[in-house]
This record gives C-alpha cells, structure tokens and sequence, in this order.
C-alpha cells in the first residue's frame, strides 16, 4: 500500500459545467433502474469525442473528459455485474488520464469477481492511496486480504474503515468472520452481534452467527439462527440448510433432517455435498436402499469428493458388500472430509472442532481412524466357527470409546437411532458377523426399553472388560497378544 497521498484529478470549469449537465440526464434513468438506457448515453457521448491521445504528455483536457465518462460507465457495467466490460472501462479511463480513486476501486472490484485477487489488490492499493477514508474502498480490499488470506490486515482495513461509518452492518459482519478465522471468538461475537442489531433478518449474519455458536456446542442457539438463515423459499445457502440438517440428525430429529436434506438437493441437483447429507440421513433411519442411491448420486457428481466415499462406504458395509465398502472408505480416509469445512466455512481452518464432521467416520472425533474401523469390519479368521469379523475387534472398539473408557462425544447421537433401527440393520449385516443368531430372533428383537444410556453403560462395561483381558476371546496367559486370530465369541443369552 502506498503511503503517499494521490493528487487528485479535475477537469476544467468548462468540462466541469458539461459533465454536470450530464449526470443530471444520467440521474433520472439511473433511479429507475435504465442502467443500459444510461451506458447508451455515455457510449454516444464517447463516440463523438473520437479516439484519445496515446502518448501521456499529448494528453488534453479531452481526454480527461474521456476518461471521466469511461470511470462513469465502468461503476455502470460494475452494478450489472458486467464485471469483463467493467474492468476495460476502467482501465482505458486509467490510460486517459482520469486516475481518481473510484476508478480503481471499480477496477479492484471486478478483478476480484474475476477471481484475480493479486490484481485486485493493486487496484485497490491506488485506490486507497488516492482516498484512505473511503468505508467501501477500505472494505474491498479487505475481502481481497481474506482471498490471500491475509487475516491481519484485512482487520486492520476494517476497523479503519468502521471509524468512518461505524453501523455499517456489512463491515461489521465481515470483521467478525476475520476473527473468526483468527480464533478470536469473543471479538467476533462482538460485531456479529452488533451486526445483527442492526439487521437482524439478514440470513448471512445469522448464518455467520450460528457458526460461532456450533463452535462453542451451543446447538439450541444455532438452530434458532439458522431458522432465519434458511428462510421458507428457494433463494438460500446451501451451507445454511445443510447446517440445519446436520444439527437435527444429531438431535435425533430424523423428519426435519430428511426434510432439510431434501430441499437441498432439489434446490441444488448438481452439489455433491447435498446428497452426501441427504445420504447421511437416509442411512441414520435404516432406508439402505435410498442412501445408497444418494450416495451413489453424490460420487457421480464430485469424484473427488472424500465425504462421498465415505457414506457410500458406510452404505455398502451396512448392505454387506465388505469389499466395495473397505475400497471405498480408504479412498474416503486418504483426504480431510470437506463438508465440514463448508458448513463452518472461515472458523474451520482456525478453530479446532473434531466432532463436527458429518461424515461417517470422522464423526468419531479427531482419533478416529478409518482404515482400522474398515480392518474391523474385514472378514474373519480362518478356523472352525462363527468369527468376530475382522482380525483385530479391539481395534474397532478403541476407535469407539476415548482413553478414559467413555464412547466418544460425537458417536452418541447414533446410539438412538441404532437402538431404533437394530432389528433392519441386523438382518442386512454379513452372515459371518451375526454369529449363531437365526432369523427367528431376529424377529424377535425387541430394544425398546432399552435406553441411550443402557446402551451406553453396557458397552463401557463391555469394552473396560475387553481392555482388561478378561472379555470373550481374549488372549490366554502365554498367547501372542499381537495375533490376528482371535476366538469364538460367546453365544448370546437370550432373556
């Protein structure tokens, strides 16, 4: 940035008293609207001046008017979004002469829609050297800062520009999501809470809120957010319904997470993370079949995708395909999951959330190790006999339960969907994994009065058992602890 002050440019009194007579004709078409209606009106100026001076020191008052009626036309072609025809205009007004700070603010905002950041912020460098004041200025450098993930100095622009326009919600709302990406939640409370103060219907501040707040695991309060966030129509952020969706599934609200998952693909058919949360909710209330298919649909429509992987992976295993489940979630364990990156957007790479992750496995938590949780879930060892699939049952279970023997956070939501759903996703489970259950008692499987917390109890109880190596199959004295067969577990009592 430089740090001298621009001389600014003007035209001559004459010039002056002609451009005045036409922004008064400009002025009416503008406030309707006629914005092509105005460009015609400037470009049939413009055609009359002829072409312009090439050589700086020939340069005349002409050109300066020249200049001034391309600047003009440019932030014209800026508010259409015609950002190609907007960046020409600018920069041929540049070379006339006219080098005022709106015309390289025009120039630095279509070079960003343009997604030429380095560019951008050249642009937006002469135009803060020629007004350091400017709110709006100091703001689009400041999302250009954040593109480059310059955090710091994105703050700095904000803040300066705050001393100017103090309630302007959009700037405030934008330096609390840099310090969301600074991992200062406290400051970032503070103007996203002043934000929404000053409009607290926008869904992009409330969305902006909700994070923060999933962040600190205050679900209730996300989810009241999100209401407005989400809206009742079409025009809203995937990653706002799809938040919503995830946040009722843990709550065990599967009707409204399926709802939510629903909406989301049909408003955007051609997003792959839809149909991976709309595959994740499928597959919570036990409908193999159609999770299956929107997992599938979720592959097709991003290859790369790793949560994709992930939930087909889940899919598969659940209908018993090991091998195509164990290739896929290896694919899935060979890259960060990337919904959770998009749900949480700028805290992601800041604040450290293992439990927020809405794919299969990393749910879990950030131990949570997939190629092992697919080892678990292998076939058997050889030998007479029903077998604990896979070679090693400790290394499912630890995955499971944290250090202390408690299952892990984010895995007990599951529990009451799984205490629902036992009986469908027993029979759909791998013969090889059931053991000497027939399917009369399967049947006959009744969980109901069974709760989260039994469940939970029971299965601490079981794995302090294991780690203590007095469980069913568990090494004797003098065994190889590090073997891979292990023996038959104990039939199942039946009460």
């Amino acid at each position: 940035m430089s740090d001298v002050k621009q001389a600014s440019v003007a035209l001559s009194p004459t010039y002056e008293a002609m451009w005045t007579q036409l922004t008064s004709e400009l002025a009416p078409l503008i406030e309707d609207g006629a914005l092509h209606q105005a460009i015609g009106r400037l470009s049939a100026m413009l055609e009359t001046m002829g072409p312009g001076n090439e050589e700086p020191g020939a340069r005349n008052e002409d050109d300066l008017l020249r200049g001034r009626l391309l600047s003009r036309r440019a932030e014209l072609y800026l508010d259409l979004d015609e950002v190609d025809d907007a960046l020409s205009d600018a920069q041929a007004a540049w070379k006339a002469g006219w080098r005022d700070a709106a015309t390289m603010a025009v120039a630095g905002w279509a070079s960003y829609q343009l997604d030429e950041p380095e560019a951008a912020q050249a642009y937006f460098n002469e135009a803060v050297a020629r007004n350091d004041g400017d709110p709006g200025i100091l703001m689009g450098r400041a999302l250009v800062a954040v593109e480059l993930e310059e955090y710091e100095e994105a703050r700095a622009d904000l803040t300066h520009a705050l001393t100017a326009d103090p309630d302007n919600a959009e700037i405030l709302a934008l330096r609390g999501e840099v310090h969301l990406r600074l991992s200062d939640l406290k400051a970032a409370e503070r103007d996203l809470k002043a934000a929404r103060e000053l409009d607290a219907e926008d869904p992009d501040y409330a969305l902006a809120m909700a994070r923060l707040h999933m962040l600190r695991g205050q679900v209730d309060e996300a989810l009241i957010l999100l209401d407005i966030a989400v809206g009742e129509g079409t025009d809203v952020a995937l990653e706002a319904i799809l938040m919503r969706s995830h946040l009722r599934l843990a709550r065990g609200e599967h009707r409204l997470a399926r709802e939510d998952a629903l909406r989301a693909s049909n408003i955007y058919p051609e997003e792959a993370f839809a149909f991976v949360q709309l595959a994740n909710v499928q597959l919570s209330e036990g409908k193999l079949s159609a999770g299956k298919k929107a997992a599938e649909r979720a592959v097709m429509l991003d290859p790369s995708l790793p949560d994709a992987y992930a939930v087909r992976g889940a899919a598969l295993q659940m209908s018993g395909e090991e091998d195509a489940a164990r290739e896929d979630l290896e694919r899935a364990a060979s890259a960060p999951a990337e919904l959770p990156m998009f749900l949480l957007g700028p805290a992601y790479d800041s604040v450290e959330m293992p439990a927020f992750d809405s794919s299969i496995f990393e749910m879990f938590g950030k131990d949570f190790d997939p190629s092992k949780f697919a080892d678990a879930f292998g076939q058997g060892g050889t030998g007479g006999g029903p077998k604990m699939p896979g070679g090693n049952p400790m290394g499912m279970l630890d995955q499971l339960f944290d250090e202390s023997g408690n299952i892990r956070g984010a895995f007990k939501p599951i529990f009451e969907m799984a205490i629902k759903q036992a009986p469908t996703l027993m029979k759909n489970l791998p013969k090889s994994m059931l053991g000497d259950i027939d399917e009369e008692q399967l049947k006959k499987m009744d969980l109901s009065n069974l709760s989260a917390e039994d469940l939970e109890k029971q299965m601490r109880d079981f794995y302090t058992m294991m780690k203590s190596g007095k469980g069913p199959g568990a090494p004797e004295a003098g065994d190889d602890a590090g073997s891979d067969e292990v023996d038959s577990p104990e039939k199942i009592d039946e009460e």
